[in-house]
This record gives C-alpha cells, structure tokens and sequence, in this order.
C-alpha cells in the first residue's frame, strides 16, 4: 500500500466524475499507487451518499477502487494516545472520525492525502499530502 485516503478525497472524485479536477489529475499521476482507505472514512462517504439519496450501490462500487483497512489493537492504542497528546498540548482535538484516521496512518507509516491538512497537520509524526494544491 502506497497512500492512505481521508474522506475529502473520495468525495471529490465522486463528485469529478463528470468533470474532472484536481483528485481526479492527482488519482491520474498516481495511476499505479495502491490506495488504502481507512474503514471509517468508507463509512463517512457511504452516509453522505445516502444522506444525498445518491445510488448506495454505484458507491460501493467506486470504492472497491481502494482497499479498506480495519482498526488493530495498535491502532485502538494510537487513537487514545494521539486524542491525550493533543489535549495535553491544550491544542483543538480533531473530530474523532479525523483522529481514526490519523492514528491508522500514524500506525501504517503511509502518507495521507486529503484536502483537510490543516486539521491533519497538528497531529505528529504523519506525513499529510494535500492534493488540492496547485494549478486549477
């Protein structure tokens, strides 16, 4: 596995199906990179589907481009040590669904692409790739 996913990425390739932006030109220069999706961003992207009333199943099977990965007991310990060392720093917690998935990236040693760096930039010792970053 080559990235791990946040749910910013999987919305806007869902919504640039039709018109293709910049996930849709970052997912194309990382053609042969395996993308790994932590299990509760599936879960955040498959509740806004269906909060939009959007195909369940057509999501399901856009997201079978991506492999899911499920939480670990490292991956509990992560989260409760990165949800007290931000909180001792007297720092804003991220969202918890954000904290899952920067522990499992914490755990995996991936790189995370997401246009949410600014949350994901307070978390120690992740590297965070906003690709909604340059040229439009």
């Amino acid at each position: 596995m080559d990235y791990l996913t946040d749910t910013t990425l999987l919305v806007d390739l869902w919504r640039e199906q039709r018109h293709p932006g910049r996930a849709t030109r970052f997912a194309q220069q990382q053609a042969n990179a395996v993308m790994g999706l932590p299990w509760v961003a599936k879960g955040e992207f498959l509740r806004g589907v269906a909060m939009a009333g959007q195909g369940v199943e057509e999501a399901r099977r856009f997201l079978l481009h991506f492999i899911v990965v499920w939480p670990t007991e490292s991956t509990l310990d992560c989260y409760a040590e990165l949800y007290a060392l931000l909180r001792r720093r007297n720092e804003r917690v991220i969202g918890p669904h954000d904290l899952w998935i920067a522990a499992t990236v914490r755990e995996m040693k991936l790189p995370l692409v997401t246009r949410n760096a600014a949350d994901f930039n307070q978390v120690p010792d992740i590297r965070v790739l906003d690709y909604s970053q340059g040229e439009e």
